[in-house]
């Protein structure tokens, strides 16, 4: 079970996570690593090993290695779990959930949607300079920063770690720093109205919560409910939030996983689904066209002094 676990291809559970490799050499591709926030790609995959290699973190193995790090878990039995989920693979959902009830007979299963060497988790409000550097970093002002995310302290192994905490409808949370990009509790998508009175006409769809706030920065949705999937992955779940919006206006990366998202929203809503993506068509996504707009705002400020 765990040997056609590991068989699953590193670059298509890596796409089914949003994340697409920037260059190939050979059997060799290169990514921005999922693991961490660069501008240089330092993440390998030899697709011919089926391995991987970040050496801004100087570690790297098979997709098990991977999913722990990204989950911030050593369990396997929640790591199966996670990738199944991730991954369209039938065979590997069937493994992963007949090794789950397995398991759940012998009376020895963690819960089903919770890392369980995550530890003591506490979220409170956002205030650590750290982590409001961090946004600021990224193009984020703190007022926009403080008003719509939370901060969560965890431990991992005993280790106590810290992260800007944004919620999802499941009571999960995205959890994001300089060096780590995971979840704590079950994925999913996070729905926010822009008016507590009732639903707009129009909604915003995200793939990750620093573009939704990339646009709360840049102002283009006032009045707009917004999705934010928090993961390709997640498209089928915002489906039902969709109904009865006369504009769905797709803030999705400028890649391979974006557009497929976009073709299935596409796909069942139709000419109601707007691609706004071509306000960063230059850029991955809405975030690098807000960090751009940034240092060129900032560069011409210095010149003019």
């Amino acid at each position: 079970m765990i040997k056609e676990i590991k068989s699953i291809p590193l670059a298509s559970f890596l796409s089914r996570l949003g994340h697409e490799p920037t260059a190939r050499k050979g059997t060799r591709l290169w990514y921005k690593s999922p693991l961490r926030q660069e501008h240089t790609p330092s993440f390998k995959v030899e697709t011919a090993l089926n391995c991987w290699f970040d050496f801004g973190l100087g570690r790297g193995g098979n997709i098990i290695d991977l999913a722990a790090e990204m989950y911030q878990s050593t369990d396997l039995r929640y790591l199966m779990r996670c990738i199944a989920d991730s991954c369209p693979v039938p065979s590997v959902q069937t493994v992963a959930s007949s090794f789950l009830c397995g398991a759940k007979r012998q009376g020895r299963l963690a819960p089903r949607h919770s890392a369980p060497s995550m530890e003591r988790i506490e979220v409170v409000p956002l205030e650590h300079r750290a982590l409001v550097a961090y946004l600021q970093e990224r193009g984020i002002p703190a007022h926009i920063a403080t008003v719509n995310c939370k901060e969560a302290h965890y431990s991992v192994n005993s280790k106590p770690y810290f992260a800007v905490a944004f919620e999802n409808v499941c009571g999960g949370w995205e959890l994001r720093n300089r060096y780590f990009k995971g979840c704590r509790g079950r994925k999913d998508i996070s729905y926010l109205p822009w008016a507590r009175d009732g639903p707009s006409t129009e909604c915003a769809v995200f793939e990750g919560f620093i573009d939704y706030l990339s646009a709360l920065t840049l102002g283009i949705i006032n009045g707009m409910d917004a999705i934010i999937l928090n993961s390709v992955v997640n498209v089928n779940k915002a489906m039902p939030y969709l109904k009865g919006y006369t504009a769905i206006n797709c803030y999705l990366d400028n890649d391979t996983a974006g557009q497929t998202a976009f073709s299935e929203l596409t796909a069942i809503y139709g000419s109601t689904v707007i691609d706004r993506s071509t306000l960063y068509s230059e850029f991955n996504d809405l975030n690098d066209f807000l960090v751009n707009q940034s240092l060129t705002k900032n560069k011409t400020s210095n010149e003019n002094k």
